[in-house]
């Protein structure tokens, strides 16, 4: 792969373009791309630019850098990991702060190429591009039912729409691990490639996609999510509520505290 044209480094997100294609890289790699809220705003503010109309970059690639896409949120800035510490109630975030949002609202089309661990939040933030291509190896979990809590990140509303209610509902509840080749055989991802070959691949379909006309792709986008956006906040919306109640919540203590101790929850039900 040739040297990207520009660099741009804004928190823990790592942009690289390529003539008019970007690449947009999570680089927590330390902490296996734990997502945090800065990454949603370098995010956001990327993907404003992009929309502004001179159609400079006219195709995106998100990944992760090292072992994983990402891995979930950082469990460490849950309530439940510092409870005798009387943090204030966790806040959810409004729906505009979510880079799902902006991905979605932006003009050019973005490419998830998912490598290594896709976890929790990750799983939303997979969900929230245009087409995904995943790595042979890639291991897929909807966690967040193992941490006392439900599905956010607009996993509820994207979910079922990629791989159907049952099978939805079955990988939420559940909370079980599964592979690149589950994900494709559920709809989830277009394709499964090789992990040597993920970040060519998804380069060649962007580059594919910039060669045509950026006015009438915007528009088929535009179009295609057209009714999305109102039901896509309000479930945002409803799901941080959900999720503030759950964490302080016994079951959402003993979520937390078990990951951190790496044992199995032992959930009472209050």
């Amino acid at each position: 792969m040739a040297d990207p044209t520009n660099v741009i480094d804004d928190d823990s997100i790592r942009i690289e373009e390529y003539g008019d294609v970007a690449v947009i890289k999570i680089n927590r790699p330390e902490r296996l791309n734990a997502w945090g809220r800065e990454m949603d705003t370098s995010i956001e503010r990327y993907m404003r630019e992009l929309s502004a109309g001179d159609y400079r970059i006219r195709a995106v690639v998100l990944t992760g850098e090292g072992r994983a896409f990402c891995s979930g949120g950082n469990v460490k800035n849950f309530p439940g990991a510092n409870l005798e510490q009387q943090r204030p109630p966790w806040r959810p975030a409004h729906p505009d702060a979510y880079a799902t949002t902006w991905m979605r609202k932006a003009d050019v089309p973005v490419i998830a190429a998912i490598n290594g661990y896709c976890m929790g939040m990750g799983i939303g933030v997979a969900l929230g591009t245009d087409i995904r291509i995943a790595a042979e190896d890639a291991v897929f979990q909807v966690a967040q039912i193992k941490r006392g809590i439900t599905a956010d990140y607009g996993v509820p509303y994207f979910l079922p729409r990629a791989v159907g209610m049952q099978r939805a509902l079955e990988l939420m509840f559940t909370a079980r691990r599964f592979t690149a080749q589950e994900a494709l055989d559920f709809g989830m991802v277009l394709e499964v490639v090789p992990a040597a070959s993920l970040l060519d691949r998804a380069l060649a379909l962007a580059h594919d996609i910039a060669a045509g006309p950026p006015l009438g792709i915007a528009g088929t986008k535009q179009l295609a999510y057209s009714v999305e956006h109102d039901q896509l906040e309000r479930i945002q919306l409803l799901t941080g509520q959900m999720v503030n109640q759950l964490f302080v919540t016994e079951d959402g203590v003993e979520g937390v505290k078990a990951f951190m101790e790496r044992r199995e929850p032992a959930f009472r039900g209050r």
